[in-house]
């Protein structure tokens, strides 16, 4: 069976980009670029993997990240960030994130989370 992923993204060049290069790789990949519906899509839905953006308008990253995890202790979620300092990227950790990947990302990060 395909792993399946679920990526959290406003900017649809990331969304696209990620998607592209993993279902090429065989993976299963829904995009949201509303984090609203990205995170009721999660909290109904098990992913092997959920990638969300840390900054986006409407809801952050620490959000989506609590919001899941919360209902969800035992989802792997990892998040994006071009601002790693940003005291959002540590309330997401906090909250059980995995790991934070700064941007411009490297695919094979996200496939170690894979594996």
């Amino acid at each position: 069976m395909k792993k399946r992923l679920l990526v959290i993204d406003d900017e649809e060049m990331n969304l696209n980009a990620l998607k592209l290069i993993l279902e090429d790789m065989g993976y299963d990949v829904t995009t949201f670029s509303d984090p609203f519906k990205g995170e009721k899509e999660a909290l109904s839905t098990d992913y092997d993997l959920i990638v969300t953006d840390l900054r986006m308008p409407g809801k952050n990253g620490a959000e989506v990240a609590e919001g899941i995890l919360g209902a969800k202790p035992t989802a792997r979620l990892v998040v994006l960030t071009a601002y790693p300092t940003d005291p959002l990227a540590k309330r997401a950790l906090d909250a059980g994130a995995l790991s934070l990947l700064k941007k411009p990302f490297e695919i094979a990060k996200i496939l170690d989370f894979l594996e």
